[in-house]
């Protein structure tokens, strides 16, 4: 009885800490662009400074 309970405990906080994950990933992929890591409106060569040394 003990493992079957701890069995659906454990499926429950899996459940929780992979809904949590998404919900994180899906709410930074698609937050304003300020927070954003890559603006699509930017053309690829003003992001990347080739031959820079910085």
């Amino acid at each position: 009885m003990g493992s079957i309970l701890s069995t659906f405990g454990a499926l429950a906080i899996g459940g929780i800490v992979a809904s949590a994950t998404i919900v994180g990933i899906v709410t930074s992929q698609t937050s304003p662009s300020g927070d954003s890591p890559a603006n699509v409106n930017q053309p690829i060569s003003q992001m990347i400074e080739y031959g820079s040394t910085n």
